[in-house]
């Protein structure tokens, strides 16, 4: 989304499953969605949380004039003609994060940061339904749905219901 400059996708599609039995859950444990935007742009995410598999947590960019990469906790690289490299503070983003919110708050500036993670939650929940129902999820659609996530009398100590195991092509769009 942060590359997209928080424009929403147009639709998704995507794919998935479960490959391991877990019978304490319904979630799939692999997912490639593929998003596309008004202008055509396109997007592919893709995750696995199978213990003992390859791991990796990057951002691949390709554009018109050269391809981007952030690998974990690595500098970006930007290649465009020639490659630069991040080479400022080596801080862990998320105490950056921390540190700039502290400071703006301090200082009377307060970051809102909501209309962005509010789209990215949504364009993610919109991959998920895309995968879950085999279909082509349109950002409406997402945006429209009644799905409910949690019950609707939620405690601290409740036993949580686990629905049953969506079956793309079957399960359906709420």
């Amino acid at each position: 989304m942060w590359a997209m400059k928080d424009e929403p996708p147009a639709k998704a599609v995507g794919n998935g499953g479960r490959q391991i039995p877990n019978h304490e859950g319904n979630i799939f444990d692999h997912i490639d969605v593929f998003y596309e935007w008004e202008n055509g742009v396109r997007a592919f995410m893709a995750q696995r949380q199978i213990a003992g598999c390859y791991s990796d947590n990057s951002d691949y960019l390709m554009g018109e004039k050269g391809t981007g990469t952030i690998k974990g906790w690595a500098a970006p690289i930007i290649k465009v003609g020639e490659t630069w490299r991040y080479r400022g503070s080596a801080n862990n983003m998320y105490q950056t994060e921390h540190d700039e919110l502290f400071a703006a708050l301090r200082a009377g500036r307060p970051i809102n940061d909501g209309d962005w993670m509010v789209k990215s939650t949504l364009a993610a929940i919109m991959g998920r339904q895309a995968a879950y129902t085999g279909q082509e999820i349109t950002w409406e659609q997402a945006l429209n749905s009644e799905e409910k996530f949690v019950p609707d009398d939620l405690t601290w100590d409740m036993a949580l219901p686990i629905k049953p195991m969506a079956v793309p092509g079957k399960t359906k769009l709420v």
